[in-house]
């Protein structure tokens, strides 16, 4: 009899680690459920544990260098607004939960609207209370949102779904 604990493909374990803003390096820990891009912001772990390169398990870092192994390496001038939009979606969507552990590292203490437009709200940080730890829940949020983006994209047509219902839309116009 094996001790191992079945393997669920829809979990995708979270591995997020900050330390180029304000405070101690701070490495959190979550687990998304990539068919319904749920996300559990679970506890905070040792930041300078390298880490293992597991099929299950995403590692993201503002500190790709001080890493021998991460999948999402983040860009502050590159991603942030890809980070934001992650992490707005989620919550206006209901899918993120923070455990207690980790409530003080919330971004909503340091994210703030800087404007109101045809595109809805524009967040901004308050510069002078992020720290690590709001990145580091910020960078969890990006990448179950990327995982749950890729299981979106490559998941396999249901087995239940009809293929003359497909055929209907095939002549479809562009434009109706």
């Amino acid at each position: 009899m094996s001790d191992k604990k079945p393997v669920n493909s829809n979990v995708v374990y979270i591995d997020a680690r900050a330390a180029t803003y304000d405070g101690v390096a701070v490495r959190i820990l979550a687990v998304t459920l990539v068919d319904s891009g749920k996300i559990l912001i679970s506890k905070e772990a040792e930041w300078r544990d390298q880490p293992v390169a597991k099929g299950d398990t995403i590692v993201v870092t503002d500190t790709p260098n001080v890493f021998n192994h991460w999948g999402l390496a983040f860009n502050e001038k590159e991603q942030m607004q890809a980070v934001m939009a992650a992490y707005k979606a989620s919550l206006a969507a209901g899918l993120l939960v923070l455990d207690d552990e980790v409530q003080r590292y919330d971004p909503k203490q340091v994210i703030q609207t800087r404007k109101v437009d045809e595109r809805g709200k524009a967040l901004d940080f308050d510069s002078m209370g992020i720290n690590n730890g709001h990145i580091a829940v910020l960078l969890a949020v990006w990448a179950a949102r990327s995982a749950h983006g890729g299981y979106v994209i490559t998941r396999q047509p249901d087995a239940e779904q009809n293929e003359a219902e497909d055929d209907e839309f095939d002549m479809m116009p562009f434009s109706i």
